[in-house]
C-alpha cells in the first residue's frame, strides 16, 4: 500500500501520460491479472510499473520500454 504522497505522484504521472500505471492499478485493486504486489509488474507481459497496456502486450502496444529492453 502506497502512502498519500506516493499516491498523489502516481495520479499526477498518470494524468500527464494519459495511461494507467501498473503500480497505480495494483494499489487501487484494478489489476486485471490479479496482482497484489508491484513486484509483479517486473514480470508482467502486459506492461510495467509506469504503464499498463492490458490487454495488449508491450510488443503489441509498441511500447518504447519494450523496444529498449528487446
Amino acid at each position: 500500500m502506497m502512502d498519500e504522497d506516493s499516491i498523489k505522484k502516481v495520479e499526477e504521472m498518470e494524468s500527464i501520460s494519459g495511461k494507467p500505471s501498473g503500480i497505480g492499478k495494483i494499489d487501487r485493486g484494478e489489476c486485471e491479472r490479479g496482482a497484489i504486489n508491484a513486484i509483479a509488474c517486473n514480470l508482467c507481459p502486459f506492461g510495467h510499473m509506469l504503464e499498463c497496456h492490458y490487454p495488449l502486450t508491450c510488443d503489441e502496444a509498441e511500447c518504447g520500454h519494450y523496444d529498449s529492453e528487446a
